[in-house]
């Protein structure tokens, strides 16, 4: 299966446009099914029949609302990110039906005192509000890990992107709100994620690695990978990657290093 990465391989402009035309089509297929997918999810949240809000006719005056020519280029620009289910959905129900659901929503926000809504958990970890069994992805701009704050961002064809707040990725993506969603940490899932983490050696000397790679190994972290640097004045820069469960352990696991002498420096390392 072609990938963005062939497109650094191959040499000829005609090669590269079909490989190009192939992720294109390959993406919009994903987020015709994905948006889809999502509108059904957001459809019968509300109670209503998906067969019956999707259908060809029910579908003509908000495709006019978008200026969309098709079902398809319409699934597709919810699958996305263009247009969020919410909206969508909101625009196909007739408008008794929307007067009526507007009504029980604001009865049910004082009823709750306006509580959020409930957020539904994936196996990644990850609560999503209001949409469940869609794909999430941890982006490798920011590498986020349980316990940092996190912001989720309906992506192209790509499910749900997870980024940490502070990432400079997420800031820029706040600018079109609509494709943002609610999303927090599920505190009863456990799973390993990956951070890279440098460390800083003032004076390289015999046996401080193993001092590291003990004072990791005492926190019941794993190291998955390391790059090791000493330069000619025999400092060192070195990188690992770590394997932790939360961002606990991870700091844990940073000040343990920051112990062993020799030691200078620890700080995490966003990209992965």
């Amino acid at each position: 299966t072609p990938s963005r990465d062939w497109l650094k391989i191959v040499k000829t402009p005609r090669a590269r446009g079909k490989i190009r035309q192939w992720i294109k089509n390959e993406e919009r297929t994903r987020s015709i099914s994905l948006g889809r997918d999502m509108l059904e999810k957001e459809i019968r949240r509300l109670g209503k029949s998906p067969s019956q809000l999707l259908k060809q006719e029910a579908l003509g005056p908000i495709l006019g609302r978008y200026g969309l020519g098709s079902e398809e280029e319409f699934f597709a620009a919810v699958g996305y990110g263009k247009v969020s289910p919410r909206q969508a959905v909101v625009r196909l129900l007739p408008p008794e039906e929307l007067q009526a659901l507007t009504e029980a929503e604001e009865a049910r926000e004082k009823k709750t005192e306006r509580k959020p809504a409930r957020a539904r958990p994936t196996e990644e970890g990850v609560r999503i509000r209001g949409i469940d069994d869609i794909l999430v992805r941890f982006s490798k701009c920011c590498s986020p890990v349980p316990g940092d704050e996190i912001i989720g961002f309906i992506t192209r064809g790509r499910g749900v992107s997870i980024h940490t707040a502070d990432c400079s990725n997420a800031v820029s993506l706040m600018a079109d709100p609509e494709r943002q969603i609610a999303v927090n940490w599920d505190g009863q899932r456990k799973g390993s994620h990956q951070v890279k983490i440098r460390v800083q050696i003032g004076k390289d000397r015999p046996g401080i690695l193993a001092e590291i790679s003990t004072a990791i190994s005492g926190t019941n972290t794993n190291i998955a990978q390391a790059e090791i640097r000493v330069t000619e004045e025999r400092t060192g820069l070195n990188t690992f990657v770590l394997e932790v469960n939360d961002l606990r352990q991870l700091q844990a696991a940073m000040q343990a290093i920051q112990k062993v002498d020799g030691v200078v420096g620890v700080e995490r390392i966003r990209s992965l």
